[in-house]
């Protein structure tokens, strides 16, 4: 009885981790959309940003408190997991003086909440140079768009994937359409173009191991991934410097 009772606590445990890397990410990817949907870039010759920042190992009260106003000042902030002010005075925070921008660093090197819920665009470079250059080295995101983008600036090692599952779907998500088949929105882009026919139905229906981006082994049903994919499911991916 002990040990059915152990691994039943295990098993929740298991699953509130998970239901939590989805929950967080999808903040993390919806935030970040924010950054990087203008599409836009910082003038060259652009004077360097001044940041008000927080360091884990030394707090700062009302720097925490504005970076939290400011992660949640945007259109969908109602319908977020938020990170707690106390979560946020753990982590390292660094916010556009004057503005509702910035990015966070937790435990050391993951970089999280990027966001841009001011008038300011072009900011997706800016984010990731300054996180690169004071430490963050990790990130996680729902499959899509944001893969090319986080590829292009180093984010090239792909260290873990968690396959959507509808027990663990956000309850923010916006289900847009993604391309499984474009290497600019799906680590899997590769794969399954050497699968396709001119039919995507004839793409094999079981599950078969796959190379997904960078060299992923993963066990994968690319008819269901297809679906799936189209359908506004993509899987969570978790990338760090290369």
């Amino acid at each position: 009885m002990k040990k059915i009772i152990h691994s039943w606590r295990q098993f929740l445990t298991e699953d509130m981790q998970v239901k939590s890397i989805f929950t967080e990410t999808a903040l993390n990817t919806m935030s970040a959309e924010t950054v990087f949907a203008d599409g836009g870039t910082i003038e060259e010759g652009h004077g360097a940003f001044s940041y008000e920042i927080n360091l884990a190992s030394d707090p700062n009260s009302d720097v925490v408190h504005r970076f939290y106003d400011s992660l949640y000042s945007g259109k969908r902030a109602g319908f977020l997991s938020p990170y707690s002010v106390e979560q946020l005075s753990h982590m390292d925070l660094y916010l556009i003086e004057g503005h509702n921008a910035g990015f966070a660093i937790k435990d050391g090197d993951d970089i999280v909440s990027v966001h841009n819920n001011s008038a300011l665009t072009g900011l997706g470079g800016e984010f990731m140079r300054k996180a690169k250059e004071v430490g963050g080295a990790r990130l996680d995101h729902f499959d899509g768009f944001l893969s090319g983008l986080y590829r292009k600036h180093g984010f090239t090692d792909v260290y873990e994937i968690y396959q959507w599952s509808e027990q663990y779907k956000p309850e923010a998500w916006n289900y847009p359409e993604i391309d499984v088949t474009d290497p600019n929105t799906s680590v899997y882009a590769e794969a399954i173009e050497g699968l396709m026919y001119e039919d995507p139905a004839v793409l094999p229906n079981e599950e078969i191991e796959i190379k997904a981006e960078d060299e992923f082994p993963i066990a994968i049903n690319p008819s269901l991934k297809h679906s799936s994919y189209r359908y506004g499911r993509p899987d969570v991916i978790m990338r760090k410097l290369g």
